[in-house]
């Protein structure tokens, strides 16, 4: 049994943020990290995430996220390494979505499993690139999972994966993929796992 703090620090640079421990619905503890709003947060990842993406040299075409925390990052990202359009998978069905596709995730932030959408003009806007997909947190996988399987449906390549916080497992790839990060931070797990 672990005694987890009930605030842990991360470390984005020089900027320390702060995120407190929360309760999960089903009775997992997390490190709250909520990027929305955050202009200086999401400014200094872009900044630092860039030179990073820059030293890998690893060439792609096309940015990927998923709504809505890491949006505002990806936006910077864009501006910052040149990219004109990105690709975000909505969280809902839009009207005007012709022939979507449905993605099925299960992520440690949300109690039951969640949907994402892309209309056709967006994921055949990814079809045949290579692409860098952009995340606030990467923990259990559940996301880059999903987005792996529209990968093989849609037909493009993921060569990268950026986030600014890896959660749990320390990673350097995922299923063979590179991997860059700003810091990592401790999965506390479930309440019967604390002390």
């Amino acid at each position: 049994m672990t005694a987890w703090p009930e605030s842990w620090t991360a470390h984005l640079g020089d900027v320390g943020v702060e995120l407190p421990l929360v309760t999960m619905p089903n009775g997992n503890h997390i490190y709250a990290f909520d990027l929305m709003g955050r202009t200086v947060w999401n400014q200094v990842a872009a900044t630092m995430l860039a030179e990073r993406i820059r030293a890998l040299g690893i060439e792609f075409d096309m940015f990927l996220t998923a709504e809505a925390k890491a949006i505002a990052l990806n936006q910077s990202l864009a501006e910052l390494l040149g990219h004109a359009e990105y690709i975000v998978a909505r969280k809902s069905l839009k009207v005007y979505m012709k022939d979507p596709i449905e993605l099925n995730v299960k992520s440690i932030t949300t109690d039951a499993p969640q949907k994402f959408f892309l209309g056709q003009d967006r994921y055949e806007l990814l079809r045949g690139k290579r692409v860098c997909v952009i995340d606030d947190v990467v923990s259990t996988g559940g996301t880059m999972g999903a987005f792996l399987d529209l990968s093989q449906r849609v037909g493009f390549d993921i060569v990268l994966i950026a986030c600014v916080l890896t959660e749990g497992e320390e990673r350097s790839e995922f299923h063979g993929i590179p991997l860059v990060n700003l810091d990592h931070i401790p999965f506390p797990g479930a309440a019967s796992e604390m002390s």
